[in-house]
């Protein structure tokens, strides 16, 4: 069901859903088959309850008044309750499935979303936050789906199921179940606010807490050589106090609602029991001398007392899961809601006249007074010139005029610039991104690896090459000599960051990595970044080897000079000088 369609129900319903609310509807509508067999199971599960408890009845009331009992309503009973057990084992195995099914498939779409957006993702939270929304609080959304979604059907049927046995036989017990289960519900309502409050303080702290260890983890070796590891400790550990408190306080109000729960449920049920038993005795005081109810009908109606609270209970104790389900899919929904493109303003493209078109299928990149504000902030200076095929440019000027946005525009995450820029005579905004892509190897500042052996992250999203081109490549890229120094060559393993291995020496497996991607256009965003002058000498050395015959984009700063270049571009705020 879409969101218009949702609203719309909402609004004849007299309230108006929240997006948060919205957004987990949605996603359970993408499992609605397996709610309608976990309902089935529920309405199961309802009948097999009223009717152990008639059969159980009757045999307590026989053995109690005639000490005697019926066998079959005896294994009519036994059969009731595991027909009982058998149909919520049933619906919790179904809900179970489906929550993780909409988890799993959120999860997927989240990740796909983040790539998409490649660096314009950082607007919305560092790495350390996203991956915790990713995991953490996509499964915070378990309980919601798994108990309180199916939870909330339960809470209407297994009530009008045991009102309409009640009714027929007790109208002072019916009033009292009406009368009392309103209480629970109103209180379960005030503390899941109390509890949803909870859970967006903690889950702000979670992502802050990820934030500084993963600062911690990167700059470890810089915070020794400044002698400032004690102050990084000590904000961590305020960090995780902070963290600490607010899970307590979301435990306290969980304890809290539950215990006041069970306080209203149990005074409700010791109603119905000091009715029942003044009754049996004949001494209510408006029917003294006469019961109103038999023993067999008291029996049943105490039987059922607690189960008609049970899932009111239940609800209650589910209902912080609920509010903590709302507090993640608001993170989450900033995540989704972050467009991957806004090309409204590609009317610049379009307006380019046949003549400069045709003139731009002699050259493989150009660009025509290319680009880009964003907010009001200048983000690139205006471009205007071409790249051939196999022609290698480097790209220098000061900080902040846009040389890593021009790499960003070129990989196709940002979409919203002024200007127009072609690539074989095409205009980019109406190429397939996906096989731009394919033909593009893309070197950053810090390299990304995972936690794998060196060849997992070298072959990492291409087909697997022979062994003698990936020999020929790292013979290529310099890289032969320090792998056969390795323990275990290429099969050894490195972290996130490489450890073991020197910022040269990861530069040049990116340029490995490069090189078995078999792209024809290379982006480097200053790669020798952090390196001093010797390495970072190396690594271009390294990079005119290896390049020939590619087409190349190289930003670096003027202290690193690229002399085998074929073009130097400086980008000033006055624009591009060549």
């Amino acid at each position: 069901m879409t969101k218009h369609k949702e609203a719309k129900k909402a609004g004849r319903a007299g309230r108006v859903k929240t997006p948060e609310a919205l957004f987990l509807g949605e996603l359970a509508n993408q499992q609605s088959s397996k709610y309608r067999l976990a309902q089935g199971f529920g309405v199961l599960f309802a009948v097999s309850l009223v009717l152990q408890a008639w059969a159980l009845a009757n045999v307590f009331s026989d053995m109690a008044l005639h000490q005697t009992f019926s066998l079959s309503l005896l294994v009519m009973g036994l059969f009731a309750l595991l027909l009982r057990a058998l149909a919520n084992f049933a619906r919790e195995r179904v809900c179970t499935s489906a929550s993780r099914d909409i988890r799993y498939g959120l999860r997927r779409k989240l990740v796909s979303h983040l790539t998409k957006l490649g660096p314009a993702r950082l607007r919305i939270e560092e790495d350390a936050a996203l991956s915790t929304r990713v995991y953490e609080q996509v499964d915070a959304l378990d309980d919601f789906f798994s108990r309180y979604k199916p939870q909330v059907f339960m809470v209407t049927l297994i009530p009008c199921v045991i009102l309409m046995s009640v009714i027929s036989v007790s109208w002072i017990a019916f009033f009292i179940f009406m009368m009392t289960a309103p209480l629970v519900i109103v209180f379960m309502i005030f503390v899941g606010h109390k509890a949803a409050q909870a859970n967006r303080r903690q889950f702000s702290v979670l992502a802050m807490l990820s934030n500084q260890f993963m600062d911690l983890s990167q700059g470890l070796a810089e915070l020794k050589r400044l002698n400032r590891t004690d102050e990084a400790r000590e904000r961590l550990s305020t960090s995780a106090s902070a963290y600490q408190k607010t899970t307590m306080n979301v435990l306290y109000l969980a304890f809290l609602s539950t215990a006041t729960l069970e306080l209203f449920a149990s005074l409700s049920i010791a109603m119905i029991a000091l009715y029942l038993g003044l009754g049996l005795l004949e001494i209510l005081p408006w029917q003294v001398g006469s019961s109103p109810v038999t023993l067999t009908q008291a029996m049943f109606l105490l039987l059922l007392a607690p189960e008609f609270y049970l899932p009111l209970r239940q609800l209650g104790n589910d209902y912080h899961a609920k509010q903590k389900a709302e507090a993640a899919a608001t993170d989450l929904l900033e995540i989704v809601n972050t467009p991957v493109s806004m090309s409204a303003q590609h009317q610049a493209a379009d307006s380019v006249d046949t003549d400069s078109t045709a003139s731009n299928r002699t050259r493989f990149i150009s660009f025509q007074n290319l680009s880009w504000s964003e907010a009001g902030r200048h983000r690139l200076s205006p471009i205007t010139a071409e790249i051939a095929q196999g022609e290698r440019v480097w790209l220098s000027g000061e900080s902040g005029v846009g040389k890593s946005s021009l790499l960003h525009l070129l990989l196709g995450f940002e979409e919203n610039y002024q200007g127009a820029f072609f690539v074989n005579g095409t205009p980019f905004n109406a190429m397939k991104l996906d096989e731009w892509r394919k033909s593009l190897a893309w070197l950053p500042q810090t390299p990304e690896w995972v936690n794998g052996s060196i060849r997992r992250n070298l072959l990492l999203g291409i087909e697997s090459p022979s062994e003698d081109v990936i020999q020929a490549a790292l013979a290529k890229s310099q890289c032969d000599d320090f792998i056969q120094g390795l323990p275990s060559g290429l099969d050894t393993k490195i972290t996130e960051l490489g450890a073991g291995l020197s910022g040269g020496q990861m530069q040049r497996l990116s340029i490995t990595r490069a090189l078995l991607s078999n792209a024809d256009v290379w982006l480097l965003d200053e790669p020798c970044s952090g390196l001093d002058e010797e390495t970072a000498q190396a690594v271009l050395t390294t990079l005119d080897q290896a390049s020939e015959g590619k087409t190349l984009l190289i930003v670096s700063h003027d202290t690193h000079p690229i002399a085998w270049a074929d073009k130097h571009w400086s980008l000033s705020t006055g624009g591009l000088h060549q």
